[in-house]
């Protein structure tokens, strides 16, 4: 079974970093920031290279969660574009988006987030911080 904490442990203790944009440079992933209409973003892999398009319309918090989500399939699911799973069962293509969206979690929520907001609902704690519930719930409903 798949352990996203320790994985996400193992790869900022590697590059001494958390931010996903950095973690790309050192991967060698390439990140274009582009007009993408209503995505937010998109992984591919093609000929041995990964790539992320993420849109240019999303808040810097938002398009570094984007950027982190999209971390999470490069490294978690390597071979398996977003194309290629919607054409397989919902279930596995739900399965590997919160995956991706567990990895963006770890990777970019501090542990001790509740201590900080000590008291605070997730809903408010997401209000306070700008970060989307779905991550909020991932992180801390274990």
């Amino acid at each position: 079974m798949l352990n996203i904490k320790n994985e996400v442990k193992k790869i900022i203790k590697k590059y001494n970093t958390n931010n996903p944009f950095e973690l790309c440079d050192f991967l060698g992933i390439w990140v274009y920031v582009m007009p993408l209409g209503k995505i937010e973003g998109h992984y591919t892999y093609n000929k041995r290279k990964k790539v992320f398009f993420i849109n240019e319309n999303l808040s810097e918090e938002q398009k570094c969660f984007c950027c982190a989500h999209e971390l999470g399939h490069a490294l978690l699911h390597t071979k398996s574009n977003v194309y290629f799973n919607s054409s397989k069962t919902f279930f596995v293509q739900n399965k590997l988006e919160n995956q991706a969206n567990e990895f963006a979690a770890e990777l970019l929520i501090d542990d001790a987030l509740l201590e900080y907001f000590d008291g605070y609902s997730l809903k408010k704690i997401s209000e306070c911080t700008g970060i989307d519930i779905k991550y909020l719930e991932l992180k801390f409903k274990k």
